[in-house]
């Protein structure tokens, strides 16, 4: 099976989508819990104030005149006005007199004469140590005399009340965070799961099953698997135009070849003709050679797998049709498919034949088996094979040794089947062939 490396940093879809989650929910929950605090403030503040009111309501009906000035009746006063520091203060003063309440003890109030019928509330910390007053202020006219009334009401139990409360609300939210990200991670991983046969299709043929695309995916994955079904056509018809175009430009150019052929039969120099035919040969063998591949690669069926059984007598019968039919082939075939691409392993076994078809004496030997670790292709020649200090320089210079030299050396094939078996991580090995010639071995991991 191929295998393909990314470079990057992978980064997964479900941990991105966590964290944007998470965030996304620490965020809410942050607001939430200041608009909490906010409003059970503003309904503490709304609900004190208006007890003081009440008290404001109640101090004013009892400041009564006495002699040249005013007095409070006491029987009217909340008990709580009467106890030292018991959270409940007041002071009202006109002219140059204070009123206090007993429960001011002996603490300074630092108050304002307000123009009558103006008022104002508001919070402050107060010089009792675990208090926290809210105060409201009065003006009012009785009699004829102006009176500025300050009352204010220790709120530090209620807000003591309500930061616990707040607590309670924080618990379940903080619990609800981590079971929001599980059941988002369940509905993830059941949606990636409608992903899953287009995963094992892809992998299907990747390996060289013929298996199709899934049509029931879910709709934002439908324009993907469209594109990828569209690229595979489009290889397809590529490869087969581009097998097509090598196949007529092998045909055009045997018409130039005659030309040439003609051109060193009536050459009359000696040294211009023998360097005329050399080039004929190079390009007649070059052109037979890719007429020989186009004719062995056939149509292009991406997708299906390789089945040896099925695919090397029709190899073998094209090789006889184009070459030499005088050679006997031995073969060891597995039977069923192999896990890889019908195209490619044509394209490298027809290759492999092809080069010990036309330096075979009079066998070839062919291999097909199931190695430790992967699959074994050996092709074995009987012909004169290449020498020892040549073999090892083919093996070290990637299979172009020949190339360069003689227009069909065993380096233009086999540079071929070198990239098909390195497109699946594999190796070729070459060696001294029992039968004398050239024997390749093709290594593919799966």
């Amino acid at each position: 099976m191929r295998h393909f490396s990314s470079s990057g940093r992978e980064r997964s879809l479900e941990r991105l989508i966590r964290h944007r989650l998470l965030l996304v929910l620490l965020l809410v929950s942050g607001i939430l819990l200041a608009l909490l605090h906010l409003a059970i403030n503003a309904l503490t503040a709304d609900f004190v104030r208006s007890r003081l009111e009440h008290d404001a309501e109640s101090l004013i009906a009892a400041v009564q005149p006495a002699g040249d000035g005013w007095r409070l009746t006491e029987t009217a006063l909340p008990l709580v006005y009467q106890r030292a520091r018991s959270g409940h203060y007041f002071l009202l003063q006109y002219g140059d007199q204070r009123l206090r309440s007993r429960s001011l003890w002996d603490l300074t109030i630092d108050s304002r004469s307000l123009p009558v019928g103006a008022s104002r509330s508001y919070e402050q910390q107060p010089p009792v140590r675990d208090q926290y007053w809210l105060i409201l202020e009065q003006g009012f006219r009785k009699g004829d005399t102006d009176f500025s009334l300050w009352i204010a009401e220790d709120i530090a139990p209620l807000r003591s009340i309500q930061y616990r409360y707040e607590l309670y609300a924080l618990v379940p939210i903080l619990l609800s965070i981590p079971l929001l990200l599980l059941w988002q991670g369940l509905v993830l991983r059941r949606g990636f799961a409608r992903l899953e046969p287009l995963r094992r299709a892809l992998a299907e043929q990747s390996a060289g099953s013929a298996a199709e695309l899934p049509s029931g995916v879910p709709t934002e994955v439908q324009p993907l698997v469209d594109a990828i079904r569209q690229r595979l056509n489009r290889s397809g018809e590529q490869i087969q135009r581009s097998r097509t175009a090598l196949g007529n430009l092998a045909h055009e150019l045997k018409r130039p070849l005659q030309r040439l052929q003609w051109l060193a039969e009536n050459c009359e120099q000696e040294a211009q003709r023998r360097s005329l035919w050399e080039v004929h040969d190079q390009l007649r063998q070059r052109i037979d050679s890719e007429l020989r591949r186009a004719r062995i690669a056939g149509v292009p069926s991406p997708g299906q797998q390789f089945v040896p059984a099925e695919e090397v007598p029709h190899l073998v019968r094209l090789l006889e049709l184009s070459g030499r039919g005088d050679i006997r082939l031995q073969s060891r075939l597995p039977d069923g498919a192999m896990p890889f691409d019908r195209d490619d392993m044509i394209e490298l076994l027809g290759n492999l034949l092809d080069n010990g078809w036309r330096y075979a004496c009079t066998q070839v030997c062919l291999c097909i088996e199931r190695g430790s670790g992967g699959w074994v292709m050996r092709v074995e020649d009987d012909g004169p094979g290449v020498k020892e200090a040549d073999l090892e320089r083919l093996t070290q210079r990637g299979l172009r040794l020949d190339e360069q030299e003689q227009g069909e050396g065993h380096g233009l094939g086999l540079s071929i089947c070198a990239a098909v078996v390195a497109s699946y991580d594999g190796h070729l090995e070459f060696r001294i062939s029992e039968l004398g010639g050239l024997c390749v071995e093709a290594f593919l991991p799966g």
